[in-house]
């Protein structure tokens, strides 16, 4: 009776943080962080923890607590053009973003450092793959959906649909668009939770890509991260 207690409290509280996320058009990150923090100790989370323990890499980074020093886009900024580095460096500064802007957590469990890990990366995941932020989003979910299961990524994924069907049917191809796409790109690539972006801030964002077999990233469709920034001459 307790556990079904817990979970209808859950419940309340991650559609209560999801209305107000959708309502700000994703505007309000501090949502996506209540969302995560209520599936802790869920069932869900457990599920996803025990995925991310079945890839040997990521379940050796999380045996060790691998987070990974913060991130300083001023030094990332003098590494060679065209590197993850440099690249990362150059699409957060122009959209004003703070790579190290997300709320923490002490990592006391392995669910503790899988939802940290997230949280750091979120940023490097748009760019590996070409999504866009805002426009994007629903592609960079259905990612960490598919290949681990991540609760919040699953619930954020289905209610963005869900409401889409309801209020605005007219943006459903434009939204499914993205998931499928999002959907294919994670079967097809290596799981990215199980990567070490900071031994390869120097590595070619291209030679990224072909690592982890993403062949076709999202570069010229409306909701790509190159479609957002059309001012800045990178090597998409």
């Amino acid at each position: 009776m307790l556990k079904q207690f817990e979970e209808l409290s859950r419940t309340v509280r991650n559609l209560s943080s999801v209305t107000d996320l959708l309502k700000s058009m994703g505007e309000k990150t501090e949502n996506v962080f209540d969302i995560e923090d209520n599936f802790r100790s869920s069932d869900p989370m457990n599920v996803c923890v025990e995925r991310v323990r079945a890839i040997p890499e990521a379940h050796a980074m999380m045996e060790a607590r691998y987070l990974g020093p913060e991130i300083d886009l001023e030094a990332l900024s003098q590494l060679p053009r065209g590197s993850l580095g440099q690249t990362y460096a150059t699409v957060m500064k122009t959209l004003g973003y703070d790579p190290n802007f997300y709320r923490r957590r002490d990592i006391e469990t392995d669910e503790d450092w899988v939802t940290m890990r997230l949280r750091k990366t979120h940023d490097l995941v748009h760019l590996i793959t070409g999504f866009g932020p805002t426009g994007g989003e629903l592609g960079v979910l259905s990612i960490q959906a598919v290949q681990i299961g991540y609760p919040m990524c699953v619930l954020l994924q289905v209610a963005s649909l869900g409401l889409a069907l309801k209020r605005q049917p007219e943006k459903l191809p434009y939204l499914t668009q993205q998931t499928a796409r999002g959907m294919a790109m994670a079967l097809q690539m290596k799981p990215l939770i199980a990567q070490r972006w900071e031994d390869g801030w120097d590595k070619p964002l291209k030679q990224w890509r072909e690592e982890l077999n993403i062949t076709d990233p999202v570069i010229d469709e409306p909701y790509s991260l190159k479609n957002r920034l059309p001012e800045l001459d990178l090597d998409w």
